[in-house]
């Protein structure tokens, strides 16, 4: 709890209400305010998963969720750029050759880390280091960070090898492709690189799907079970956003033909009691299932498929019930959600755009069923 404690105190007033003001022009112009992550940086909150020993802070995941979830109920975009530059970190930290990782934030405390551990580029060894080529998609917080970590399959390797190689962030490489309805401030474009020479200093060459370097709990798990639990503190931060924005608007609205004011009505009280009840329910199960891996990675214990289905659905779940939480708000509020000025749309926007995460996708409860099943998962990312 300590460790939560300060990650809050970071946190500060000020910078919650710098998030606040740039929240409306950072939607608008399709990227994260520089000075915000610059903010947020300075305070020490785009390293949390980083080891001690590499001069992070090495927190548990639940308190990476709270703390994405506190930012979310104030701008979801920046919510999810804290989230993905705090892994993107982690897989530098993972990865890299450790004396790497300890110049890395020794020399640059505020280092801001974006880019992409899916293997979408191609890595060719040259003396000295490695060229790489590719094309990553949704590098969320590309234009507001200091440099990228882009996963790469090694040319040739057999079994497959990836190559995480670290670059200084250049927006000549950025193509303009985020053009969405949801998380529209994130700047989740495409990076684009052809026959790159990255120092091997710079690069981590590792077998497909092995066990990241630091010998930590977090570090234990493998990344199917790293990376869906923080998507879920931005949907759930989103839904408390919409309850209480929700709560205000039936204190004050008196519906058009209505006799009564909105927070009279049977449908108000329905969906807000809905709306609590599945929001306190995913995220509920989602630090049950935490707990339950992370017991087993503190004692080097490996997590059995149920186990790991159990994990994957409940993160899936809980941003399922995040959207459906806010769906009931939105239809309760009637004509008045339609309105930008309610707000009330765009949280639901947010929150399915949180669902379109391959990590916490609907079609991960299907998949998760199969292996409760005794079947096998179908999927790589299980």
């Amino acid at each position: 709890m300590a460790k939560a404690s300060l990650i809050f105190e970071r946190l500060t007033a000020d910078i919650e209400n710098l998030i606040s003001e740039r929240a409306q022009q950072a939607d608008e112009v399709r990227r994260p305010d520089p000075e915000v992550i610059a903010a947020l940086a300075k305070a020490g909150l785009m390293k949390l998963l980083v080891p001690q020993e590499y001069s992070g802070d090495e927190v548990h995941p639940a308190d990476l969720i709270e703390f994405t979830a506190q930012v979310a109920q104030i701008h979801g975009s920046t919510a999810w750029v804290a989230m993905t530059c705090n892994e993107e970190a982690e897989l530098v930290s993972a990865y890299l050759p450790p004396d790497t990782c300890r110049q890395i934030w020794r020399d640059s405390p505020e280092l801001v880390i974006a880019g992409s551990g899916v293997p979408r580029g191609r890595a060719i060894q040259a003396p000295g280091g490695w060229r790489i080529s590719g094309r990553w998609n949704f590098v969320s917080g590309c234009t507001a960070a200091s440099k990228w970590v882009l996963n790469n399959v090694v040319k040739g390797s057999s079994p497959i090898e990836l190559c995480f190689a670290v670059v200084d962030a250049d927006p000549q490489f950025i193509e303009d492709t985020w053009h969405t309805v949801g998380l529209r401030g994130t700047g989740s474009n495409d990076v684009v690189l052809e026959d790159f020479f990255v120092d091997e200093a710079w690069c981590g060459v590792v077998p497909n799907n092995s066990l990241p370097l630091p010998d930590l709990p977090f570090y234990r798990l493998p990344s199917a079970l790293r990376f869906p639990f923080p998507k879920t503190g931005v949907a759930s931060g989103l839904a408390r956003r919409a309850i209480t924005d929700f709560k205000l608007l039936a204190g004050a609205k008196q519906p058009l033909n209505s006799k009564r004011p909105l927070h009279e009505r049977p449908d108000a009280a329905s969906a807000i009691a809905r709306a609590e009840a599945l929001a306190g329910a995913g995220q509920s199960w989602v630090h049950e299932q935490l707990d339950s891996i992370w017991e087993a990675a503190k004692n080097g214990q490996p997590v059995d498929a149920e186990l790991h289905a159990r994990v994957r659905l409940a993160c899936s779940w809980s941003v399922q019930n995040a959207i459906s939480a806010i769906q009931h708000l939105v239809d309760a509020a009637g004509s008045t959600a339609n309105f930008e000025a309610s707000g009330l749309m765009g949280l639901l926007d947010d929150a399915r755009a949180v669902a379109g995460h391959f990590m916490v996708g609907s079609y991960q409860i299907d998949t998760a069923g199969r292996v409760l099943l005794g079947l096998e998962a179908g999927d790589p990312a299980f």
